[in-house]
């Protein structure tokens, strides 16, 4: 039996940063894939990003209805300190003009490899290809066994993620484990995911991205909106503005059928009446042109012929635009009506709504409140934050905290 303070069962972020918190203990790592942080390198699209930039409070409210909960533990470990953290490290980050938070190579590896590189500098046991089958706690020791080894530990962080992206290792073990020790599970559902459109023609545009867009609807009578890039995918919509959308609308996407009429924004930027403007004179400029290569001139080709399509335009040419077809344009522009059947399966999701019960957990050490020595961190614990590097900032941050926390518990009982 391997004997240890701390075991953090999950090498992802959070548990990553959970064994740089409590390198003050011996501490063991055990993760079931083969290699450390699988999702982390598929985050940003492989650039990874990190965190967003903001004041604290800003960065915080962000994370709303969770707000409160994180409160703590971004306060002990903001954006800022996170940069820092990598920075002392040689790896210096850069925000982009939305705030998101990269490193400066544009590699997530090189993120993983600073944090692996904390792990051998602090001689952390890792254990990797070792899944967990259950948990135990017996007197004051925590009893972790998988098919091959078993371990004894006076604490233990759990951090082994969601649900979601299972092909990285993400199966919802934590779940049962956590639920082995007494502790409600919020029952999964898809959080910043794809939707699911009435519309059969975004399949025709499948892959084709628009920079910048404003999504609105109404959830029982309160309007909610959502901005940023958009694409358009075989079965409906995604991209950033469409994954916080749909984080808005997690509870009622976790019924069997919805219909949400929602309404696109394709250009945010520009008024009505000064997009008809700026219509108007680019028709002036090209009279001969079809509509569609004049629309072109503000959209992806390949949608603007299919709002021209929608309008009856397909065989118009600019000068044939008179006002009040121009003015209908417009409104298509500004108000492009969609409606949502579905979320895409939860396997998909970015991120997990659901998982540990926080009014279990308490928000200043991410310690159980039912089973002392026991903490958790990141995915596992049912919070979630809009797109933006906000749900790996909590993951650090929660990770750092559960593996400080872990230290003064066990500075306490010695």
């Amino acid at each position: 039996m391997i004997q240890t303070d701390i075991c953090i069962i999950g090498a992802g972020p959070a548990g990553l940063a959970a064994t740089i918190g409590a390198k003050a203990k011996k501490v063991t790592l055990v993760e079931a894939n083969t290699t450390a942080g699988r999702k982390l390198l598929l985050t940003g699209r492989g650039r990874c990003n990190l965190t967003h930039i903001g004041s604290i409070d800003e960065v915080i409210r962000a994370y709303k209805p969770f707000d409160r909960f994180v409160r703590h533990c971004i306060h002990e470990f903001p954006p800022q300190k996170l940069r820092d953290f990598f920075s002392h490290r040689g790896l210096e980050t850069v925000a982009d003009n939305n705030g998101c938070v990269f490193p400066k190579t544009d590699r997530s590896s090189d993120v993983k490899e600073s944090l692996l590189a904390e792990l051998k500098k602090n001689n952390i046991k890792t254990y990797y290809g070792k899944k967990i089958n259950s948990v135990k706690k017996c007197d004051d020791l925590f009893i972790i066994e998988s098919e091959k080894i078993t371990i004894s530990a006076k604490c233990l962080i759990i951090a082994t993620g969601g649900v979601s992206w299972p092909q990285t290792g993400s199966t919802g073990d934590g779940y049962e484990f956590a639920k082995s020790l007494g502790h409600n599970i919020i029952e999964p559902k898809p959080c910043l995911i794809p939707l699911v459109t009435k519309e059969k023609f975004c399949s025709s545009l499948a892959g084709i991205g628009v920079q910048a867009v404003q999504i609105t609807g109404k959830i029982d009578g309160k309007k909610i909106s959502s901005s940023g890039p958009m694409i358009f995918t075989h079965s409906g919509v995604g991209g950033p503005a469409v994954l916080d959308f749909s984080r808005l609308i997690a509870e009622t996407l976790d019924k069997t059928k919805i219909r949400l009429d929602i309404s696109v924004d394709f250009l945010p930027d520009l008024k009505n009446d000064e997009l008809d403007e700026k219509l108007a004179e680019t028709f002036s400029k090209s009279p001969k042109q079809s509509a569609s290569t004049v629309l072109s001139d503000f959209l992806p080709k390949a949608l603007a012929r299919q709002i021209c399509e929608q309008n009856r335009l397909t065989k118009t040419i600019a000068e044939q635009i008179n006002k009040k077809t121009r003015k209908t344009l417009v409104e298509n522009l500004k108000n492009f009506p969609f409606t949502i059947l579905s979320a895409e399966a939860i396997e998909k999701a970015t991120v997990t709504r659901g998982g540990i019960d926080i009014g279990q957990i308490e928000a200043k050490t991410m310690q159980s409140k039912l089973c002392p020595g026991l903490f958790f961190a990141g995915e596992v614990i049912n919070i979630d934050g809009p797109c933006g590097g906000y749900n790996l900032q909590f993951a650090f941050a929660a990770g750092a905290l559960a593996g400080k926390s872990a230290v003064e518990f066990l500075n306490k009982i010695a």
